[in-house]
């Protein structure tokens, strides 16, 4: 049965049924229809839905959705060792769901205080770059990899601070070599956005163009710039070799999304602010790049350092010129 059929027949259902109002039927006969015009990607939600709340919270009626009940499918979510940060996901649309209902007149007795569930503690974030040499170590291995194309992604993710993904499902017709421009038609956040390309980043995508044309790849407008040789279709991904790779430098906890933040902390190190950091990853807001922020405050104390050097310097002429002090 296709997802589509799956879904008349789930709406079908809902619209049988009499009495009290479910989760389940808001959800499939009111909330899912809403968001299908209206969120770029819908069915995650009703995947969420589907695995998460459809046989637990889906089968009550609003007024049976009391903290004790939410609670309790929270307490089975931990019980199946499901990430914290996977939770989280599924706590913020359960959220949603509710002061959405609520909104819509099918849950009067909607209290945020008391329906809304507080997401999971998860411990800092950690993030990982890597150093100059790592970076040194990285590339040379690169270089000694049989893969036709893994020395010039890993080199382009370092250069431009890409996504793995938007490098691979790049075009050549979105690489605008005269004005230094990689088009991004559709970002994670769904809009457009656009890749500054430097010196080295452009003669990359020439070495990559010609690397393609050595063993009979086309690169004509609309192939990708990472095309699979054997199969004439682009790259899934390059984690298989990404592996080989970072095992052989002894990095086994560095990601390819670790080449981004690595792009990142490389300017700020440089004195580059935030907010120009933020228009060059693509970050929808400034709390995204905020994890940058140490690198910003070591770079600012460097800064009041000079002022720091000055004055002791300026301390240190006074006290060799033996400067008389000044009459009263």
């Amino acid at each position: 049965m296709t997802f589509k059929n799956w879904l008349i027949n789930k709406l079908a259902d809902t619209e049988a049924d009499s009495g009290a109002l479910t989760l389940n039927e808001f959800f499939y006969s009111e909330y899912y229809p809403h968001i299908l015009t209206r969120k770029e990607k819908p069915q995650y939600d009703e995947g969420i839905f589907r695995n998460h709340f459809h046989k637990s919270l889906g089968t009550k009626t609003f007024d049976e959705l009391n903290k004790k009940t939410l609670e309790k499918w929270l307490q089975d979510q931990l019980s199946k060792s499901i990430k914290k940060t996977t939770i989280n996901k599924h706590i913020c649309l359960l959220n949603k769901l509710l002061k959405t209902a609520s909104e819509w007149g099918h849950f009067e007795a909607f209290n945020s205080v008391v329906h809304n569930l507080n997401p999971l503690r998860t411990g800092q974030l950690t993030q990982r770059f890597l150093s100059e040499e790592e970076i040194a170590r990285v590339l040379e291995l690169c270089e000694q990899s049989k893969h036709p194309f893994l020395k010039y992604f890993v080199e382009l993710l370092l250069l431009t601070g890409a996504r793995s993904g938007e490098a691979s499902s790049a075009l050549w017709q979105d690489i605008d070599f005269k004005n230094a421009i990689w088009t991004v038609p559709k970002s994670k956040s769904g809009k457009t956005r656009f890749i500054y390309l430097n010196d080295p980043a452009l003669e990359l995508f020439a070495a990559i163009e010609k690397q393609a044309t050595n063993i009979g790849l086309s690169t004509t407008a609309n192939c990708t710039v990472f095309t699979n040789p054997h199969t004439k279709k682009p790259y899934k991904g390059f984690h298989l070799a990404w592996y080989s790779v970072r095992e052989a430098a002894g990095l086994n906890d560095v990601r390819i999304h670790d080449l981004r933040h690595t792009y990142a902390s490389l300017l700020v190190n440089k004195g580059v602010s935030l907010y120009e950091v933020q228009q060059l990853l693509g970050h929808s807001s400034p709390q995204m790049t905020q994890r940058y922020a140490h690198f910003a405050n070591k770079t600012l104390l460097t800064r009041s350092s000079i002022v720091g050097d000055m004055i002791v310097s300026a301390k240190q002429t006074a006290h060799s010129k033996a400067v008389q002090p000044l009459a009263v």
